[in-house]
């Protein structure tokens, strides 16, 4: 008889173990979230020919900025003059923006997985010789 009182002793300890924890868990205040910042992993690439009529070349990495605190929308920068091409996968919309704010313009791409692609127009003052377009993924809350 005296397994049975020992394996009684330690279910108890253990739904007491249990019982404590959940109180603990439950009863803590919850974390606060904090926006999300993605650097999109392609650069945008390019090679023009400016004003001067020398070549130039250069790339630069845009980001994706989401907040818990505003579901479904997706601040897009730094860089102003460029298109952003995006799809949300899980639920099918899709649009593009053109990128005008220099602090980041706010795309409403609703909650779920997106996908966005940044090009350079052609009417941008300079003559794009070759592009290699910007693109990234992210989870928007």
């Amino acid at each position: 008889m005296r397994p049975h009182h020992r394996l009684r002793d330690t279910s108890l300890a253990a739904g007491a173990a249990v019982a404590v924890a959940g109180a603990l868990l439950f009863g803590a205040p919850r974390a606060a979230a904090v926006p999300t910042e993605t650097v999109f992993p392609i650069p945008i690439a390019g090679i023009s020919v400016g004003v001067t009529g020398l070549l130039s070349a250069g790339h630069f990495y845009m980001t994706a900025t989401t907040d818990p605190d505003t579901p479904g929308i997706t601040l897009v920068g730094p860089y102003t003059g460029v298109f952003a091409h995006w799809r949300n996968i899980s639920t099918g919309e899709g649009g593009i923006t053109y990128l005008d704010n220099p602090g980041g313009t706010q795309i409403r791409t609703g909650s779920g997985t997106v996908v966005a692609a940044i090009t350079v127009p052609d009417g941008s003052g300079t003559r794009i010789l070759a592009l290699l377009p910007g693109a990234g993924a992210g989870s928007v809350p």
